[in-house]
């Protein structure tokens, strides 16, 4: 017997969506601020930031692949 219900640890709801990114920027923008302090720059959280946003947008749509 098939079911095609997703399985529990995804789902298809925008919302996981949107925290997987907003939790990639605040993460990693947090991490690049933190460098930020440590080496005396001002570009780090910027980086934190882009890198956080592409690596939630990469945990979007490696979830969303069909794994049939």
């Amino acid at each position: 017997m098939s079911d095609s219900s997703p399985s529990p640890s995804f789902s298809r709801d925008p919302w996981v969506a949107v925290g997987r990114i907003g939790g990639g920027v605040l993460v990693y923008g947090a991490l690049g601020y933190l460098l930020d302090l440590w080496w005396g720059t001002s570009f780090m959280v910027v980086i934190g930031i882009v890198l956080g946003a592409a690596l939630g947008i990469y945990t979007v749509f490696a979830a969303l692949q069909d794994r049939s």
